[in-house]
């Protein structure tokens, strides 16, 4: 039957119990009130529907008193009587609502990449339990149960409760896995570690094809990683208009990842370890009126690697006697932020909202030796540790106005200010453990950025709308080459309804940015020519169009179109241009009360250039990419079949994606690349009946295929590259079928 049903891990077991007991254990208390609520509430309703009666019949002799000089016809009419008046969406159900869905799935094949955020690669049988519960009281107060995929590694829960309007508390759990590869295989012992040494009997080489100990010495090692997080918070909400909110979480990532280890011109591929702890703690405190409300809160946030280093041993004959590297890892760190954010409405004429914080990062890790290779001299480093401190300055004001009931104006201001205070100092540099270069000074970047955005929405008619926007963005930089950036943004919009079944809008942007790039501020090793995109001048244009047709009563379509250029226009090594085009169309249907039914197709295609060189003097080339995305899909809901059959559910997706890279050299025209190509589609069907009241028996039947040709990966062994020992990694082609039986059952 394959692999046994996989253990929960114990924090999301234990989260699981203890949630359920909270709400069994509330509906218990609460059955034997619930008749005399119930008695309560009709009693209640029967005196305010007197009062009513009995004011009504006041403003009647009053209106009869005061009136009793009008003539007949004069007189005003009676009243409606409300009593009997049904309001169908306004009645809460008070006590347990909601269901418990409690089965066992089953994979067909392990594949790897299928259980990617799914929790479901390896074949064999899998718990299958989600919840959703609310219970609530006529006194407004609630407790909320909410999980998914709970026998699973992939799980997610919650549990909120209090009393509406005045208190709340919750708690969350959720784990998300990423599966990376499992066809990959290493030599190094202790892969995944911090710590990575080759076999006893390994014996070095100028190339991989040389390593006469690289077959015998190959084991398999998964690329994988679990994230889990677990959070609580509290707020309140006082009569004397004050409220008080804190949450707390905690958010572990561990596993491995693919990571280069370079000695000059070879290297070799690792499962380097990741082992992260994130500590989040936010506190707030805030104060709100008729027409404005004040909130002052605390931001804090902890990055803990238990990993400083990874070391790891050279297959290849080292340069130098480079046998052995060492690597940092992601320094702790912390996050310190205050914030003071409000509000204020004057009238429908006029509200603003605005928003300041401050804020400083500190990041003091030990330093690693400059080097860990015996042959050479260890430079002196002029610090233990960095030392670094980053303080933040934001603040956000936000106004808007309706002048006219046509006329809706908004202004934003936002200012960006992050200052590196960290110290400069004089670093040897020692290159991959294998020889000393100069001395560079470290360069702590920092930047200070204004943004004006202004925007102006006009109703001309009651079937046309427009806007119209501005933005104009300044940025200022410390230590690279581009100190000065300006960018302007111009928005058009067009809101149009012909006739009450079309609706269409079209959006015309226009970007500009200019920089008063200087190339003497580059780096010694970087080409002069080089433009990084981020910073240079850059004009782009973009249309993009939506239509929306109710083609019949209960069939309705959707269009859209975009269409962006963006051109680099100062750009001699780096992005040159650049152009997106996307289209789409989708499609639903009602068929009665029961049946529904979509479709729906996408295509984006994306389209560069970039230019480029072999080294600072060296020849000059270009690469044009060319990428083109399609997807597709449909599906179909069935509600209340004929008998008991409750649900029928089928849906379908395809996705394709192919690329194409092609370089050209002066006075020679190279071949392209092969084709890289990826395919992808799922196809799920559910189908649901009544076994008794409140009880249904669902079944499920999920059927995915991936395949992929990647040149980079495809049939690139471990000893393919001459100068990389790499992990092998291989692209996945494979078939998986998942069937499901759960029960559900229903609190009415």
């Amino acid at each position: 039957m394959g692999k046994m049903i996989r253990e929960q891990s114990l924090p999301g077991l234990l989260l699981t119990l203890l949630c359920l007991a909270l709400v069994s254990w509330s509906a218990g208390s609460q059955e034997p009130q619930q008749e005399q609520a119930s008695e309560k509430l009709a009693s209640e309703e029967q005196a305010s529907q007197e009062q009513a009666n009995q004011e009504l019949a006041s403003e009647e002799l009053v209106g009869g008193i005061q009136g009793s000089t009008e003539t007949e016809e004069n007189a005003q009419p009676a009243k409606p009587d409300t009593s009997t008046w049904l309001c169908e969406l306004c009645p809460y159900n008070y006590g347990l609502s909601g269901n418990i869905l409690i089965g066992a799935q089953y994979v067909s094949d392990d594949f790897f990449e299928f259980g990617n955020f799914r929790g479901l690669e390896d074949e064999g049988v899998f718990a299958d339990a989600d919840v959703d519960l609310q219970y609530r009281t006529e006194q407004a107060d609630y407790i909320r149960i909410y999980g998914e995929n709970l026998g699973i590694d992939s799980r997610t829960l919650t549990a909120k409760g209090g009393r509406q309007g005045v208190y709340g508390v919750w708690l969350e759990y959720d784990e998300i896995p990423y599966y990376r590869a499992d066809d990959t295989q290493t030599v190094f012992t202790g892969a995944g570690t911090a710590n990575q040494v080759l076999p006893p009997d390994w014996v070095r080489a100028d190339n991989s094809d040389e390593f006469s100990a690289l077959q015998s010495s190959l084991r398999d090692v998964n690329i994988r990683q679990q994230r889990q997080s677990a959070g609580l918070g509290f707020a309140f909400y006082l009569p004397e208009h004050w409220h008080y909110r804190a949450d707390f979480k905690r958010t572990t990532k561990q596993g491995d990842r693919i990571q280069g280890a370079a000695f000059i011109f070879r290297a070799s591929e690792l499962a380097a370890p990741v082992d992260y702890e994130t500590t989040q703690i936010n506190i707030a405190i805030g104060y709100g009126r008729d027409r404005w409300e004040l909130e002052a809160g605390y931001n804090l946030s902890i990055f803990d690697n238990r990993d400083q280093a990874l070391r790891f041993e050279n297959p290849f004959t080292g340069i130098f006697g480079a046998s052995l590297g060492e690597m940092a890892r992601e320094p702790d760190n912390e996050f310190h932020q205050f914030t003071l954010s409000g509000s204020w409405r004057q009238s429908r004429w006029l509200s603003l909202a605005g928003q300041v914080a401050f804020g400083f990062i500190d990041q003091d890790q030990q330093f690693l030796a400059a080097t860990v290779n015996p042959n050479l001299i260890n430079p002196d480093l002029p610090r233990t540790n960095l030392d670094g401190e980053v303080n933040t300055r934001a603040m956000r004001l936000r106004l808007t106005s309706n002048p006219f009931n046509r006329l809706t104006a908004r202004a934003q201001f936002t200012y960006d200010k992050r200052d590196n205070d960290s110290p400069r100092d004089s670093y040897v540099q020692v290159i991959t453990d294998t020889f000393v270069t100069d001395a560079r000074i470290n360069e702590p970047f920092s930047h200070e950025r204004y943004n004006v955005d202004t925007s102006l929405d006009y109703r001309l008619f009651s079937f046309l709308k427009l806007s119209g926007s501005f933005k104009h963005q300044e940025t200022k930089r410390v230590l690279q080459e581009v100190r000065n950036t300006d960018t302007q943004l111009y928005s058009f919009r067009i809101q149009a309804t012909p006739f009450h079944r079309l609706s269409l809008s079209v959006d015309l942007n226009r970007e500009n940015r200019d920089n008063d790039l200087d190339p003497a501020l580059l780096g010694p090793q970087e080409n002069p020519s080089l433009r990084r995109f981020h910073f240079a001048e850059k004009d782009r244009d973009s249309l993009r169009a939506t239509l929306d047709y109710a083609i019949l009563d209960n069939l309705y379509a959707g269009l859209y179109m975009e269409i962006a250029d963006e051109d680099y226009q100062d750009t001699q090594i780096g992005l040159s241009d650049a152009r997106d085009e996307s289209y789409g169309l989708d499609l639903s249907a009602t068929f009665g009360e029961h049946i529904s039914a979509h479709a729906f197709y996408a295509r984006e295609s994306l389209k560069a250039v970039i230019r480029g060189a072999d080294n600072i003097t060296g020849a000059a080339w270009q690469a044009q990419t060319d990428d083109d995305f399609n997807t597709l899909g449909f599906g179909i809901d069935f509600i209340e079949l004929p008998g008991k059959w409750v649900r029928a559910v089928l849906d379908f997706s395809y996705a394709t994606a192919d690329g194409d890279i092609r370089i050209d050299k002066q006075r020679s025209n190279s071949p392209a690349f092969p084709q890289l190509e990826t395919e992808r589609f799922t196809l799920e069907a559910s189908l649901e009946r009544e076994l008794y009241n409140n009880l249904n028996l669902r079944f499920a039947y999920l059927v995915a295929r991936l395949t992929e040709d990647d040149f980079f990966r495809d049939d690139v062994n471990p000893a393919t590259v001459p100068t990389l020992l790499s992990l092998g990694e291989g692209t996945p082609d494979k078939t998986v079928h998942v069937i499901s039986a759960t029960l559900r059952y229903t609190f009415q």
